[in-house]
């Protein structure tokens, strides 16, 4: 794993008083509208989230996007995440743009201590990181998932963190600690922890699985209800550390998660799973809690969605921002404190994802050619368009004019190369451009190059590289001038010694041979079911191949196989450039 070398990331801020409410922001991962107790899941068992609901607002229609990237832009930005630039999952599409405001920048500069724990997902590398969007502390990752959740290494604030223990368990001692460590400074805190679960790979300790195999759960959906009730144990953790500190009470608590499901298991009935604009995948459970400060056990119906949330969270707490660009979120403040349920407003929500277009208006859904009363008809089982084609009409020419004043998708972005307070930059296997190009095929071995594991998803590897005219390569963008030592990360079978390349950049060349063989070692399998997506974690062997002086500018680094010693040469897992002080 390469993580960046932080040296310098305090920032000013301004003080302010410590009765400034303090705000816990929780979102899981692929978590169902249907996998909690409380929304009516015979097998799930989440007290705790349960009752943080009873004693707070739950929102029974709140939408987020089809995925995991998409959704966390929104939410940090109170914007459309086609607006921010973010386009995607992997491959640099999940980068959030640098010129984006985030709820942490906001709150940082109010005098916030603001941390992350868990899953960041909108950009690996600084500044798209979060010490670099407004986070004080971050401890987790920044990928789209992780490949192991027993026992692996993850970072802590720019620096390789080895764990022993169950992941989520890990990132809740660290919030924790993050929230101790405010409560003694006195300072409010922004704590965001975003947990990896219930996403695949199925990986839960056994007192969890065994108790709904127990309940006769396949072993699929076993792991996934184990993971939510770990969810709900640290959940729970945490509120009673804020219990105990007596600070509770002057927390904002929200809980939901980025999605829907990612099987189609209970989900309360709803159409479609996640990467579908229907209900199924992305309704999702809202919680917010504020202990004598918003109403308890209410219930609201209007539509809301996760680009509301930040405006929201600042009117709750008093902060009038001056938004450099216009956010496209409402705060719903009246709804969590005034005795009603009246709509925020007479608006459309919208989603689009992969082509797919999508409209919530009052009572009404549009689903690509299809119009739901979605009141009535929650499972979208009755298409009205044909009896009421003036709504559907009306509803298609908002979401023309919506879709219009999105910017155009950038296909990628280059990776920021160069910074001095961020010297090594990792440029992953996972983020690279395949010539000829990747193909979603079984028989991954017709190109010549390809990942490991199919779909090339963050941590996966260039594999089956078998053909010389085969050859990955990253756009970079050097910041500054300077001389980098140039290291990769590899294996290579025994009976493929004697492999060569060549790595390109600028009219540069380092010739790559005398490679010794580096055979991966086997790591324990806490899979409950085989994982069909994500590459397993392994090791890999690191070495110096040479050094490069790089000029400020947008380039492209190649990696050529210039020969093939066997059946194919190096598994590659990535390239690092370490700056060095001039």
């Amino acid at each position: 794993m390469m993580v960046l070398m932080i040296f310098s990331r305090c920032q000013k801020q301004e003080v302010i008083k410590n009765s400034q409410p303090n705000i816990l922001l929780i979102i899981t991962d692929d978590q169902a509208y249907g996998d909690l107790s409380l929304t009516g899941n015979r097998y799930a068992e989440t007290p705790v989230i349960d009752k943080l609901a009873e004693e707070g607002v739950f929102a029974k229609q709140f939408y987020v996007s089809p995925v995991c990237a998409p959704t966390r832009a929104s939410l940090l930005t109170g914007r459309y995440h086609q607006r921010t630039g973010v386009s995607g999952v992997t491959r640099g599409r999940e980068n959030m743009n640098l010129d984006e405001t985030t709820l942490a920048n906001i709150l940082q500069t109010a005098g916030y201590n603001t941390g992350a724990f868990g899953k960041w997902h909108n950009g690996a590398h600084f500044p798209y990181h979060p010490l670099g969007r407004g986070f004080n502390e971050f401890v987790g990752f920044t990928s789209g998932h992780w490949t192991n959740y027993f026992n692996t290494t993850i970072e802590k604030n720019g620096k390789a963190l080895k764990t022993s223990g169950y992941l989520p368990d890990i990132l809740t001692d660290e919030a924790i600690s993050f929230i101790e460590k405010c409560n003694t400074d006195k300072k409010p805190f922004f704590c965001y922890v975003p947990y990896q679960t219930p996403h695949t790979p199925l990986q839960v300790p056994d007192v969890y699985f065994d108790k709904y195999k127990n309940k006769g759960v396949d072993d699929f959906n076993a792991t996934i209800y184990g993971m939510a009730e770990n969810i709900d144990n640290n959940v729970g953790r945490i509120l009673k550390k804020l219990e105990t500190l007596d600070i509770k009470k002057n927390t904002i608590i929200i809980y939901m998660s980025d999605n829907g499901p990612l099987n189609l298991r209970y989900n309360a009935g709803l159409k479609g799973k996640k990467g579908s604009v229907n209900q199924g995948g992305i309704k999702v459970p809202f919680i917010i809690n504020w202990k004598d400060k918003i109403a308890t056990n209410k219930t609201i119906l209007t539509p809301l969605a996760h680009i509301d949330i930040l405006p929201t969270l600042l009117d709750l707490i008093h902060i009038n921002h001056d938004y450099k660009k216009p956010i496209d979120g409402k705060s719903f403040k009246s709804l969590l404190t005034e005795n009603n349920d009246k709509t925020v407003e007479n608006r459309n929500l919208f989603a689009e994802w992969n082509g797919n277009k999508r409209v919530r208006s009052g009572d009404y859904l549009l689903i690509n050619e299809e119009l739901f009363n979605i009141v009535k008809d929650a499972s979208q089982t009755y298409d009205v368009r044909s009896e009421i084609p003036k709504v559907y009409d009306s509803l298609l020419n908002t979401y023309q004019k919506w879709f219009a004043s999105l910017p155009a998708k950038v296909a990628s972005k280059p990776i920021l190369v160069g910074y001095e307070d961020y010297p090594i930059t990792h440029l992953p296997a996972h983020e690279a451009n395949l010539f000829p190009p990747f193909e979603f095929r079984k028989d991954r071995k017709h190109t010549g190059i390809a990942y490991h594991s199919l779909y090339g998803w963050a941590h996966d590897w260039i594999d089956f590289w078998t053909k010389t005219e085969a050859f990955a390569s990253w756009d970079i963008e050097v910041i500054e001038d300077g001389e980098f030592e140039i290291e990769m990360k590899y294996a290579l079978a025994k009976e493929n010694v004697g492999a060569e390349l060549m790595l390109e950049v600028d009219n540069q060349q380092i010739l790559i041979d005398s490679l010794e063989s580096f055979e991966h070692s086997e790591f324990q399998n806490f899979d409950r079911v085989e994982r069909g997506q994500e590459a397993p974690e392994t090791d890999w062997n690191t070495v110096t191949i040479g050094q490069l002086r790089l000029t400020k500018g947008v380039k492209t680094i190649s990696l050529k196989a210039i020969k093939i010693n066997g059946e194919k040469t190096i598994e590659l897992k990535g390239i690092l450039l370490n700056k060095k002080n001039e």
